[in-house]
């Protein structure tokens, strides 16, 4: 008698178990990302002094954020994580990674390319990007709608997502593991979009 209580209870136990993740892949797979805006008109220079642009987005997934290699805080951390999707990203094309400068004075294009070849970057698949302060501010502030004052120490610690189209489809804390984990899945819900 006592087993079979306990047959039924596990039973009931899994089943709720399996019932629960259902919800909740469910939840995921219907997630639906808004669009936001698109990507003004830009025209920077990358590590490899070559011009990147707006239309360099089309037809990629890319995943941006604002930064400068000797920032004490933020970040380390950010680059760290975007190498990580960088890694995780090698054998999809489609996902481009793109780390704007706030601090052009300093990084200039032979600083940029160092700190690029000290995370291991050896494709084109992830740009950094330099221009005047002015260009920065206007595409960070008007662009991807992030504060710009008090650059470079006020700069967002937001990776940006963008589609195919140029299109903004959500902001992340690039500090947070958990922020970084929805990233991943949206990644992967644009990817679908794509095929």
């Amino acid at each position: 008698q006592m087993n079979k209580f306990i047959y039924i209870t596990l039973t009931f136990l899994l089943l709720m178990v399996f019932g629960a993740s259902w919800v909740i892949d469910t939840a995921n797979s219907s997630r639906v990302l808004k669009k936001i805006k698109t990507v003004p008109n830009f025209s920077f220079i990358n590590q490899n002094g070559q011009k990147f642009t707006n239309f360099n987005l089309e037809g990629n997934i890319s995943i941006i954020d604002f930064m400068f290699t000797n920032c004490p805080g933020p970040c380390p951390i950010m680059a760290n994580n975007m190498k990580e999707l960088y890694d995780d990203h090698s054998k999809v094309h489609q996902v481009q990674f793109i780390s704007i400068t706030v601090d052009p004075k300093t990084d200039n294009i032979e600083r940029l390319k160092q700190y690029s070849d000290s995370y291991g970057v050896n494709d084109v698949r992830w740009q950094f990007l330099t221009s005047q302060i002015d260009s920065i501010k206007d595409l960070k502030q008007n662009g991807f709608m992030l504060y710009a004052d008090n650059l470079p120490q006020g700069h967002a610690v937001k990776f940006i997502l963008v589609d195919h189209n140029g299109m903004i489809r959500q902001y992340y804390d690039g500090t947070d593991k958990a922020s970084i984990a929805v990233l991943r899945k949206d990644i992967k819900l644009l990817l679908k979009e794509l095929s």
